[in-house]
């Protein structure tokens, strides 16, 4: 049975360029998630997903509709970036059968409607007003649009004495200069230590980011809406933005990245990637919730049996896991796995124009069942010095490194996990080497660290193979703190790695769910766990392989082929020829180092090939040999051809196989 999916990307206030950038990546990331949902049914449905690049504005909603107007069967669609356009949408849809995943508050509820949004307004007022206790001797300017959290901030702050409110309703539609005057008006008795609350537009917040840095202010500013990616030259004030945005991608996420881009794409092009990628996720809800119902309800395309499989997605018994988002409704179909962040951004970390990188604040929030936890974050580094070994068939690497532990602990190593060190070769020791005092009660402590890691290889490709190692952190206890995951352009990529050069490093998130089975009754509740990894994207250097091999291989191969040139009346030297090369080659082939016997490398692949190619041609040969002249000389004839043809069918095989090492590694891996 076949479902459709209608996901679709509408331009944003970017270049076309950006936006052509983010479309084909969404088009090609439909074509893989397809492929994976559609393998994975093993036959019980099909879903089609079918992709549209809109225009921005009016015409692209009216491409949407055409299109709509074409669909007579149940789909689901995700919803327009603005809010404005999906209540056009939704009544566009009336007359049909859909499910319509959004995150806007102005839809409500339906039982065609699925609200997916992530932000947790609880949580950031309570980061907010924490904030506001800290500056009780300054002013604070709260800036808005009487949206999102006006009332609640109104509500909870409206009696404070130095609690200072400013609307701009309505000025995101207004030309620039016009909130620009209206901004400097707001500011003109500004002091240095006034705290700034941001719930606003990126139009009128920018002008709030360029008054700033125009006048040299470096008051703490709250912004509570809106990315900054790509968007802002540098950002030289005290700045943290309370988004849903987590502090590093999934990496399963980015192993879709990988597949689509085969070359680095950078942080930044990355981030916009990132913002959009959540469409990704609608059709996979919906094959999660497929795999929930009868082959029946499957069948008969039962949409109400379709829509209680995807309100089984709890949080209790069960969540929904995607690519790099995991959702749980209640019977509303509302969203409550809430998340809220809050981010710093350091000058030391903005070395590139238009790349302000973020790392969390200290504190962060968090509300579970409607209860406000408080949470401190732990930061690690990790300073590499040498790799001293990559086990390939011991499925282990040896790294001493430094490992950097800023917190509020006295022995901070005690609350970290290193998730991933070896279990068959058990190896790990540490030293103290120093330890200093920040501020906040926080310390620095550093440590030397020598350790076996696991990692999973792929060999295939042996000796042109390339490996994916890594260090897993996690934290021992997650109700009280947070792992600060290692940002990329902290990850150390100069070190000393004998034999392997570093193509490229990385830094994600890995997210697994857990099923457990509680009390007597076995009652199953299920919970979401996740680990960060830094790791690196290693290339063999097969120099030395390649002369071990390669030089040899070529006489053997010469000899073979120099065979079927001698006469007929040299029928026994050929032969005597033949039987000497293919035993060479047996010889040979055990005294080359085979990471992984079990696998068929490269090495193995040039080791049959010749074995074959050596078998047909002293086969033929003594075969030949025993008729008649003739017969030798057109089988001679024949192998001339063949050798080489042979040969150069097997280098071109050889050579795509090595191109698509980079396909071959995958993040999102267990060891």
């Amino acid at each position: 049975m076949k479902y459709k999916a209608l996901i679709y990307y509408s331009n944003l206030a970017l270049s076309q360029k950006d936006n052509d950038f983010i479309s084909n990546f969404l088009e090609q990331g439909c074509k893989i998630i397809e492929e994976e949902i559609n393998e994975n049914s093993k036959g019980r449905y099909q879903i089609d997903i079918e992709y549209l690049h809109l225009a921005k504005g009016e015409k692209g909603i009216n491409q949407l509709f055409q299109k709509l107007d074409t669909i007579k069967e149940f789909f689901i669609i995700n919803a327009h970036v603005l809010g404005s356009n999906n209540k056009k949408i939704i009544e566009h849809l009336k007359n049909k059968e859909f499910f319509y995943f959004h995150n806007s508050l102005s839809l409500g509820k339906g039982k065609n409607l699925f609200d997916t949004r992530r932000t947790d307004h609880n949580a950031r007022l309570a980061f907010i007003s924490e904030e506001i206790e800290k500056s009780k001797e300054q002013n604070i300017y709260y800036l808005h649009a009487e949206l999102r959290l006006f009332e609640k901030m109104m509500e909870q702050f409206k009696n404070s004495t130095n609690f200072n409110v400013y609307s701009l309703k309505g000025y995101s539609s207004k030309e620039k200069y016009e909130i620009k005057n209206h901004v400097n008006k707001i500011f003109s008795k500004l002091k240095k230590d006034d705290l700034i609350i941001l719930d606003l537009g990126l139009k009128c917040f920018r002008e709030v980011f360029l008054f700033l840095e125009e006048n040299g202010f470096k008051n703490t500013v709250i912004n509570t809406f809106g990315s900054l990616d790509n968007r802002f030259k540098k950002i030289s004030f005290d700045l943290i933005q309370l988004i849903t945005k987590r502090p590093t991608p999934s990496l399963s996420l980015i192993d879709i990245i990988n597949k689509i881009f085969k070359e680095d794409i950078g942080p930044n092009r990355t981030a916009l990637l990132l913002d959009s990628a959540y469409r990704l996720e609608i059709p996979l809800l919906l094959s999660q919730a497929l795999n929930k119902c009868d082959d029946m309800d499957i069948n008969n395309k039962d949409i109400e049996k379709i829509r209680s499989a995807i309100l089984s997605f709890d949080g209790k018994k069960d969540i929904f896991v995607g690519k790099a988002l995991q959702y749980a409704f209640n019977q509303d179909g509302k969203n409550i796995l809430t998340e809220d962040n809050a981010y710093i951004f350091p000058n030391s970390l903005q070395i590139k124009d238009y790349d302000v990188a973020r790392i969390m604040h200290d504190t962060q929030f968090q509300s579970v069942d409607n209860v406000i936890n408080k949470k401190k974050v732990i930061y690690a580094y990790i300073d590499i010095l040498r790799v001293t070994n990559i086990d390939i068939k011991s499925r282990f690497w040896t790294a001493e490194l430094y490992f950097d532990i800023v917190s509020q602990f006295e022995n901070p190593l005690d609350e970290i996990l290193f998730n991933n060190l070896s279990t068959l070769n058990d190896k790990f020791s540490y030293k103290k080497i120093w330890k200093r005092d920040d501020k906040n009660n926080y310390n620095t402590q550093r440590y030397y660290v020598v350790a076996n890691f696991d990692f999973l290889p792929v060999a295939d490709n042996y000796p042109f193979d390339w490996q994916n190692v890594y260090i897993a952190l996690t934290l021992k206890d997650n109700a009280k703190l947070v792992l600060q995951p290692i940002p990329l352009k902290l990850i150390d990529h100069d070190f000393d790695i004998s034999g392997w050069t570093i193509q490229s490093d990385f830094s994600g998130v890995k997210f697994q769910k857990n099923h457990l089975f509680q009390d007597v009754d076995l009652k199953k509740t299920v919970s979401i766990s996740s680990e960060n990894r830094a790791g690196w994207i290693l290339k063999r250097k097969n120099t030395a392989t390649l002369l071990k091999i390669g030089i040899p291989m070529f006489f053997l191969i010469f000899l073979v082929y120099y065979s079927v040139f001698l006469e007929y009346e040299e029928a026994n030297s050929s032969i005597g020829i033949l039987t000497t090369t293919f035993l060479s080659a047996i010889a040979l082939y055990f005294s080359v180092e085979k990471p992984e016997p079990k696998r068929m490398t490269i090495i193995d692949l040039i080791f049959v090939w010749f074995y074959i190619i050596n078998g047909i041609t002293v086969v033929s040969c003594g075969m030949a040999s025993f008729f008649s002249e003739k017969i030798f000389y057109g089988t001679s004839f024949l192998l001339k051809g063949l050798i080489p043809i042979s040969l150069i069918s097997m280098g071109v095989y050889l050579y795509r196989r090595v191109k698509r090492n980079r396909e071959d590694i995958l993040l999102d891996r267990e060891v």
